[in-house]
């Protein structure tokens, strides 16, 4: 009878222990796979943070090295300004998905026929009630208010290069004057002095999803205007309408990065441009948010992995256990092979052949099971079931290292008895 032979007839007549082992290799393989497809959920989502979370670097004015100035208006720093072959020059580096740098002021609003446009709340002084706190952009659709969730677009686009003679307000103040998108309206900065007066197209409305109690404001002279009364100017139009001021430019700029990851990598990269006099700017790293939500599933991918390690380790000891104690209840038939001729890696080859069969039923049900088991174990770490999928990928490694195991096992447990000559485990026997 060969060896194949007497695997076969021994795993049948030895139901009790195939059904057991059976059992726990069903049940460890479906925690295993269930705990790769999780691990797998984890990693899609790591990525999806990185693609979508507003990693960004901020290059300001280091006004401790300039000097200082005053006029009419008060002082102000002498430092120069981010120009924009500067920023242009940062944005050419590999990494940087856009930017965005605003020059502030408040602008007077009216109509097409010079009529003020007023504030959602006014105050019943045309001059006050028409002022709108405007960003010149370079780009609005990276400006903080946006990014932060605090305003939304809802109709036309956002401000960019392309954009001329453009201006985005709000929805609601568009409603309130009867305005829409593809309007004209006028502005300027100091309609009490020569500035000069612009049309400006409406190209863009907002709404305004968080109001100025939400924690995402900035507490600086913004805060005195609802973000209602907010406005986004083109760039070329609002160095036009502050061609009067002399301490104008663009202060600080925002650069936002394709994967956080290489955040500090570009930010090395940046300070090595030539052509900027670091000495007189400053780079701040923006990714707290990121680095948060990036620890959290740091930290839930290390307990995934750790208790797939666990589930491992634990089940090695169980089988183990389980085959030795086999081995031991098998020594008259291990003697009485051996002392028939038969060579102990062949009994030994026969002992995993019965395993491996038990294994080959197991593994293919394991496969089945955990993809119900999958999705209901990964709500407990978070992830929606129809985001944890059991790949034949995770089969395939999984019943190759579990075959190798099981293997590893076999040979341990039978280490004990097959250091035993035939006659002196025949004479152990009663």
């Amino acid at each position: 009878m060969n060896l194949g032979t007497r695997a076969v007839l021994y795993t049948v007549r030895k139901w009790k222990k195939t059904l057991l082992v059976f059992c726990l290799l069903l049940a460890i393989t479906t925690l295993v796979l269930s705990g790769l497809a999780i691990a797998d959920a984890q990693e899609k989502q790591a990525e999806e943070v990185r693609g979508t979370t507003g990693a960004s670097f901020t290059v300001s004015r280091n006004t401790a090295t300039g000097g200082w100035s005053s006029d009419g208006g008060g002082s102000y720093s002498t430092q120069e300004y981010l120009t924009t072959d500067r920023m242009e020059s940062i944005a050419a580096i590999n990494g940087i998905e856009g930017y965005n740098a605003s020059i502030r002021t408040i602008l007077c609003l009216s109509d097409r026929q010079g009529q003020w446009l007023e504030q959602m709340e006014p105050t019943g002084h045309a001059i006050v009630d028409c002022q709108f706190y405007s960003y010149g952009c370079i780009n609005s659709k990276y400006h903080s208010l946006f990014l932060s969730g605090a305003m939304v677009m809802c109709e036309g686009k956002t401000i960019d290069s392309s954009v001329k003679n453009g201006i985005v307000i709000s929805k609601d103040i568009a409603d309130k004057h009867d305005l829409k998108v593809g309007d004209t309206i006028q502005a300027v900065n100091n309609p009490l002095s020569d500035d000069k007066t612009m049309n400006l197209e409406i190209v863009g409305l907002f709404e305004v999803v968080a109001d100025k109690t939400d924690e995402r404001n900035n507490y600086n002279e913004s805060s005195y205007y609802e973000y209602t009364n907010n406005a986004f100017v083109s760039e070329a139009a609002m160095k036009k309408l502050l061609e009067n001021y002399a301490d104008v430019g663009y202060a600080s700029a925002d650069f936002f990065v394709t994967d956080p990851e290489r955040l500090e990598s570009i930010i090395h990269e940046v300070q090595k441009i030539h052509t900027i006099d670091w000495n007189n700017f400053l780079i701040t790293a923006n990714d707290e948010v990121y680095q948060n939500i990036s620890n959290a599933l740091s930290d839930t991918g290390t307990l995934i992995t750790t208790l797939i390690a666990v589930i491992t380790a634990v089940s090695m000891v169980l089988i183990i256990l389980i085959l030795s104690m086999s081995v031991r209840g098998r020594k008259r038939e291990t003697g009485i092979l051996l002392a028939a001729g038969i060579s102990k890696p062949t009994v030994v080859l026969q002992y995993v052949l019965e395993t491996l069969l038990i294994a080959a039923a197991a593994f293919p049900l394991a496969y089945l099971s955990s993809r119900q088991a999958a999705g209901i174990l990964g709500t407990l770490f978070g992830k929606t079931a129809e985001n944890v999928v059991v790949t034949s990928q995770h089969f395939t490694l999984t019943a190759t290292v579990g075959s190798v195991l099981l293997i590893a096992s076999v040979l341990v447990s039978c280490i004990p008895v097959m250091r035993l000559k035939p006659k002196t485990i025949l004479s152990q026997m009663e």
